[in-house]
């Protein structure tokens, strides 16, 4: 990849890694796009303004959220006043800006798509901006992580493996499967198109997806996180819950602490929230927020606002119930998804992958691996063990068949 990845997700920069994370906050009441620079300018200035993250004259990735191209009033999508103002502020620090976003719900990732998408998100004007572009840069890459816990590799767009840093601009939401989007979830964008429900069926409970998006995030690393907290989600999102107004700007370098702030301003308890549980179990965060320095305006006058939960939510410490959609993209994920083949013209027999398969859906009989695939989770635990390279990842023909229709640019 492009940047230096550092292994701990709270050492921004040198010199931070045995400090507390700052975090800071800054009122911005709406969206007049002088207003929302003023408010963004200042929060980076907190954290010792953009020289100490970002080197000039680099390529930045700025990556939305853009999960559909809805409407900034929807609080889907980040809104554009903040992705105008963090273009606008690379600018002046002669940084090129390329703004890109694999969008989920199952939309293609086609160039006329994401064209499509930046529209309806209300992005095209951006572009407008010589320093700025909207990626239609389909292409993608896999890219290993061994130290991975549960996630060895991942298949990342373009634009985030040839970019020098990496800004992070999420959208303050609840969510159906997650109960907080932010942040850290922010980044599962860079998977692409059709990748992601896959991601859902060998993830299926919020444990397991909260620990791949973090190791997802110890991969990537990303240089800065801001938040749009101006305009929040409560109830059922991502998508269907309703707008509610907060007012404020987040910022800061590390994804977990901008998290566990936002649990506090949106009413959330941080180990409910499946990938912040994972991380306090993992020792990347304080549970009690004590590793975190708050800068700017003060968390008080933020906090006290009753943020309505996802129906999905059954209670403090209770979890998260899988909603029909999610059931529906496992299924996807399973029919879609590349399966283990044993080759066996090449397989020794050698019971490597069996004893590494967590699912135990391997056993070796006649010399050779059998899999049975209705137990497979589709971890590829096998695939990456074996020596030999007796086990393929194949597609049947429908799902082949799939692939193909799904990736066609008409």
């Amino acid at each position: 990849m492009a940047r230096q990845v550092n292994e701990n997700m709270h050492a921004a920069h040198p010199g931070m890694e045995d400090a507390r994370i700052p975090v800071a906050l800054v009122a911005c009441a709406d969206y007049q796009p002088d207003h929302v620079y003023d408010a963004l300018a200042r929060a980076i200035f907190l954290l010792g303004g953009l020289d100490a993250f970002i080197t000039p004259g680099t390529r930045v990735l700025a990556k939305p959220n853009l999960l559909q191209g809805l409407p900034p009033e929807r609080a889907v999508c980040t809104h554009p006043a903040v992705m105008g103002a963090i273009i606008r502020l690379l600018n002046e620090h002669g940084c090129t800006v390329t703004l890109a976003d694999s969008p989920g719900a199952g939309i293609r990732y086609t160039p006329k798509n994401l064209l499509k998408q930046y529209h309806g998100a209300g992005y095209q004007d951006l572009a407008l901006d010589p320093g700025c572009v909207l990626n239609l840069d389909t292409g993608f890459a896999t890219v290993k992580f061994m130290e991975g816990k549960v996630c060895k590799e991942f298949p990342l767009i373009a634009p985030s493996i040839s970019s020098d840093h990496i800004i992070v601009v999420s959208k303050a939401k609840t969510h159906v499967l997650m109960l907080l989007t932010g942040a850290t979830k922010n980044l599962f964008g860079l998977i692409p198109g059709l990748e992601k429900p896959l991601f859902h069926s060998r993830f299926q409970t919020g444990e397991r997806f909260g620990d791949m998006l973090i190791d997802l995030n110890l991969l990537v690393k990303p240089t800065l996180q801001v938040a749009d907290a101006i305009l929040v989600m409560e109830g059922d999102g991502p998508t269907s819950g309703t707008p509610r107004h907060l007012g404020v700007i987040l910022v800061s370098p590390s994804p977990l602490a901008l998290d566990m702030v936002l649990c506090r301003i949106m009413s959330l308890e941080p180990r409910d929230v499946p990938y912040l549980k994972c991380a306090i179990e993992r020792g990347l965060c304080a549970p009690d927020g004590s590793d975190l320095d708050l800068r700017g305006d003060p968390l008080s006058a933020y906090t006290g606002a009753d943020i309505r939960k996802p129906g999905t939510y059954m209670g403090s410490h209770r979890g998260m119930r899988i909603s029909p959609l999610f059931r529906a993209m496992h299924r996807l994920g399973r029919a879609y998804g590349l399966r283990p083949v044993v080759e066996t013209v090449r397989c020794t027999g050698c019971g490597k992958c069996a004893t590494i398969c967590p699912a135990r859906a391997i056993t070796i009989s006649g010399g050779h691996a059998l899999i049975r695939l209705r137990t497979c989770i589709r971890c590829y635990c096998c695939h990456e063990m074996c020596t030999e390279g007796a086990i393929s990842l194949k597609r049947t023909p429908a799902a082949s068949l799939v692939h193909r229709v799904m990736t066609w640019d008409k």
